[in-house]
């Protein structure tokens, strides 16, 4: 990922919260010219800290008002410090959005597949957001959403909004015991299972985030059922 020259600002937090024990969501104030940036559902900031910089994908969707949010996994220095720094209305130091991000647009009177797992959730519920505010764009939507355990699921508050706004939500968790409710299994079983969530494949289009195994694994069982590889994307 080619990374462009850009200033960095320290940027307001608004609030940040527990999504679940290992996952705490950051909100702050975007600065007017990151708005500006900020094109695309995927796209992502580098966040600078005294303990190094990594990269983390904005968790929320291209909209008018200057508000941004991440969702850090706890347990690496960058992340662990950059929660720190975001307690009690602090500050962060964040670039401006930059990369290409998800090209949303080829879902457009298409079915769409959406694959998360672990964090990987930041990026496709930014990708939730830009579908409910153009739900007539798109065809019949399902979220793949995997985690180990149930009670590590971001978003719970948001899943029956989505849901009622046309997501299917599909919860995955793959190492669940037999007190879970739904579907236990990793993303691509769940998927196969449910043959896609009634998608056509060969009028689907997939969005996918995670680790680098889920998403070869998903890609694969995609191809299996016929969904065209042009048609699977990441965010970067």
């Amino acid at each position: 990922m080619t990374v462009a020259a850009t200033p960095h600002q320290w940027v307001q937090v608004i609030e940040s919260w527990d999504e679940t024990p290992s996952l705490r969501s950051i909100a702050f104030r975007m600065p007017d010219e990151y708005c500006w940036s900020h094109r695309k559902p995927g796209q992502v900031v580098k966040v600078r800290t005294p303990a190094g910089e990594g990269y983390f994908a904005l968790a929320t969707a291209p909209v008018t008002h200057p508000r941004g949010e991440l969702l850090m996994k706890r347990g690496g220095r960058v992340a662990d410090t950059a929660i720190e720094l975001a307690a009690d209305g602090g500050s962060l130091d964040i670039s401006p959005p930059f990369g290409g991000g998800f090209p949303v647009e080829d879902g457009h009177d298409r079915d769409v597949l959406l694959f998360a797992a672990g964090s990987g959730i930041a990026p496709i519920r930014a990708i939730v957001q830009h579908v409910l505010a153009n739900r007539a764009r798109f065809r019949r939507v399902t979220l793949f959403y995997g985690q180990r355990h149930g009670s590590e699921f971001a978003y719970a508050r948001e899943h029956l909004a989505w849901d009622r706004g046309g997501i299917r939500v599909v919860l995955c968790p793959s190492q669940e015991d037999d007190a879970w409710p739904g579907m236990r299994g990793r993303v691509q079983q769940v998927a196969s299972t449910l043959a896609l969530g009634g998608a056509e494949p060969a009028e689907t289009t997939a969005f996918v985030c995670g680790m680098t195994a889920m998403v070869d694994d998903v890609r694969a069982t995609l191809a299996d059922a016929g969904v065209p590889p042009e048609h699977v994307h990441l965010n970067f």
